[in-house]
């Protein structure tokens, strides 16, 4: 499993989908050459909105909802089946009381995803953000990860 570090967790990519601090990684590199090493030709596009909510800030299950044109309810199943988490910082999307909800990756790693990003103000998200488009991909992911190249 090829692996990098971002913030407090690991990430590794088996080829198809990232996890969450993996039990083992056969191989480590930075975080912009793992970047470049994940597919993500196939994505739900539906997913790539995360990439505009900017590290620091979060946004809610019924903002993403309204953006693009669904219920709260679908967000969290959307962002439950979000195969890049991390990459697609699905942690970033909070309930509508600033209350953390749920994560793949259990929510205390979802909280020091946050509170690595800048995005709490003690135990709340301290700016919510409505998501828009994002164009080019590959740019908004080095972005969304504190990589600024353009």
């Amino acid at each position: 499993m090829l692996c990098t570090h971002y913030g407090p967790v690991t990430v590794g990519w088996d080829g198809a989908r990232t996890h969450v601090n993996p039990p083992a990684c056969s191989k480590w590199v930075d975080i912009e050459t793992f970047v470049y090493s994940i597919e993500v030709d196939g994505l739900d596009k539906r997913l790539l909105y995360l990439l505009s909510v900017p590290r620091g800030s979060v946004t809610t299950y019924k903002l993403y909802a309204e953006t693009i044109g669904t219920s709260p309810r679908h967000i969290g199943w959307l962002m439950a089946s979000n195969p890049l988490p991390v990459v697609l910082p699905c942690h970033r999307v909070v309930r509508s009381d600033l209350s953390l909800g749920g994560y793949s990756g259990g929510v205390e790693v979802k909280k020091a995803l946050l509170a690595y990003e800048g995005a709490l103000c003690g135990e709340k998200p301290c700016r919510v953000v409505k998501p828009r488009p994002v164009s080019d991909l590959y740019s908004a992911i080095l972005h969304s990860l504190g990589i600024y190249k353009y």
